[in-house]
């Protein structure tokens, strides 16, 4: 393979990963500048789903919370887990929401460290490409 195919598919893979990582920042500063205002929720429901592939099973964890406020309830999807034990029934968990639009929460959090390994995978690999280009 020629080394400019080389440098030019590991500039796009880390440029998409760049971009990737930009996009979920930019989600999670969007929400937690809306999702402002606390409250307690519970979790009133798990739903379970099993994924298969390649002989390999996994499974994703879904609460549903319920909050009130202003004397409204409200009732949501509430963060994945991939550990069947992070979460039970009968849960309360601290949630941020949108004080203008109460059924707007905060899901996202306010970081995560996959957006930083993603970013830095992304990177290396322009790095590496400029480099390569560089010494031939």
């Amino acid at each position: 393979m020629d080394r400019n195919v080389v440098v030019i598919v590991l500039w796009i893979v880390g440029l998409i990963f760049v971009l990737v990582t930009i996009i979920n920042i930019i989600k999670r500063a969007v929400k937690a500048k809306r999702c402002t205002a606390r409250t307690t929720a519970v979790i009133t429901d798990i739903k379970e789903k099993i994924h298969r592939r390649n002989n390999v099973t996994s499974r994703e964890f879904t609460p549903t919370i319920a909050y009130t406020v202003n004397g409204t309830a409200y009732s949501r999807a509430y963060m994945k887990d991939y550990v069947g034990d992070a979460y039970h029934v009968g849960q309360s968990v601290e949630i941020m929401y949108n004080p203008h639009k109460p059924t707007e929460i905060n899901t996202l959090g306010s970081s995560n460290k996959a957006d930083i390994v993603m970013m830095v995978i992304g990177l290396v690999l322009i790095f590496i490409g400029i480099v390569w280009m560089a010494l031939s």
